[in-house]
Formats: structure tokens, sequence, C-alpha cells
């Protein structure tokens, strides 16, 4: 799958703005598995979903 431009940009802008819904630090870890909480808060140890809708702006 090649992405355009456009779609790279809202990649790195999702990442750029991931922060933990608990304590907004932006020391957050993704995990590499699948799962219902698949991201992790390095500062609290929260564990959360990071579920961006990438697709929205693909069409």
């Amino acid at each position: 799958m090649k992405l355009s431009c456009e779609q790279w940009c809202h990649i790195q802008e999702l990442l750029a703005n991931l922060k933990c819904p608990r304590c907004f630090s932006a020391k957050v870890k993704l995990c590499k598995e699948e799962a219902d909480k698949n991201a992790e808060c390095q500062d609290c140890q929260c564990q959360f979903e990071f579920n961006p809708d990438l697709a929205r702006r693909w069409e």
C-alpha cells in the first residue's frame, strides 16, 4: 500500500497529538499487538485504546 503525502501527514498529525486521556502526558507507548487497550502512558501507567479513524480522510 502506497500512502499519499496527505495520508502520511494525517498519520504524523495523529501520532504527534497522541496524549494520555488521564494525565495528558505525551509519553505514550503503542503496543505491537492488536488489543482493546493498545496504548500505555509511560508516566501514570494507565492503559487505553488508541483507535484513530484513519479511513475517514482516505476516501
